[in-house]
């Protein structure tokens, strides 16, 4: 998605223009390229929170107006103020359309996962990623289906089918999970003893039942009769 955005270059004359200009309404901003001259320009301050509001939902290339001139960028960072978190400054990346750039696309969940009727919790571990593919291969958002993902299951990256572009994390990073909370997966899969396993262990001092039982079937032990040396031993 293109959106347009109007600017007006400046040129930076004496101390305290910027602060006036931000008095005004008005947001600095550069543009910049591989091996192109920067070029300084200002924008409306409403302009650029509605473009902010396009950006929390879709990935976005700009196409910023300077006068006759337009250049299609990317916004590569955004100064804030740390107190009132003000936008304070903008850095746009002018692109070519063969030319491949990074770009960080929204991750947008839809669908009734089954494993949530059965009690599990749906666990999305992306809201975005950064990818890398020419502008005109950017996806405004990335769509994860989530209709068939029953308990215990996970939807990872490699699972997600998109043409001309390479994701910056691995391909087994997961995205989208439903846990198992411990009291459905006590139901859905009840402790079993297997045959042979080692019985639990007993209190300390105490012998397990299943010994106390085989205890009680052996025959009780007699003392042996005194040897016949014994015997002849005077008194």
């Amino acid at each position: 998605m293109i959106v347009d955005l109007q600017a007006k270059s400046y040129t930076r004359k004496a101390k305290g223009d910027i602060k006036r200009m931000r008095k005004k309404g008005l947001l600095p901003a550069i543009i910049y390229g591989h091996g192109e001259d920067s070029v300084r320009v200002c924008i409306e301050q409403k302009e650029f929170k509605k473009l902010m509001e396009v950006l929390q939902k879709e990935a976005v290339t700009v196409n910023v107006k300077v006068e006759d001139t337009k250049y299609l960028c990317v916004i590569k960072s955004i100064q804030h103020n740390p107190a009132t978190d003000q936008v304070l400054h903008i850095d746009f990346q002018h692109i070519h359309e063969g030319e491949k750039i990074k770009a960080i696309v929204p991750i947008h969940i839809f669908g009734e996962a089954p494993g949530l009727k059965k009690g599990g919790i749906l666990d999305q571990r992306l809201h975005e990623v950064t990818v890398r593919c020419l502008p005109t291969d950017i996806p405004s958002r990335i769509d994860v289906d989530v209709s068939a993902l029953d308990l215990g299951k996970t939807i990872h990256l490699y699972e997600l089918t998109l043409a001309n572009l390479n994701f910056e994390l691995g391909k087994e990073t997961p995205v989208v999970s439903v846990l198992i909370p411990r009291a459905v997966a006590a139901e859905v899969k009840p402790a079993e003893v297997l045959e042979g396993e080692a019985a639990e262990e007993a209190p300390e001092g105490e012998e397990p039942e299943e010994a106390k039982a085989e205890e009680g079937k052996k025959p009780a032990t007699t003392k042996e009769p005194p040897s016949d040396s014994k015997k002849g031993e005077s008194k």
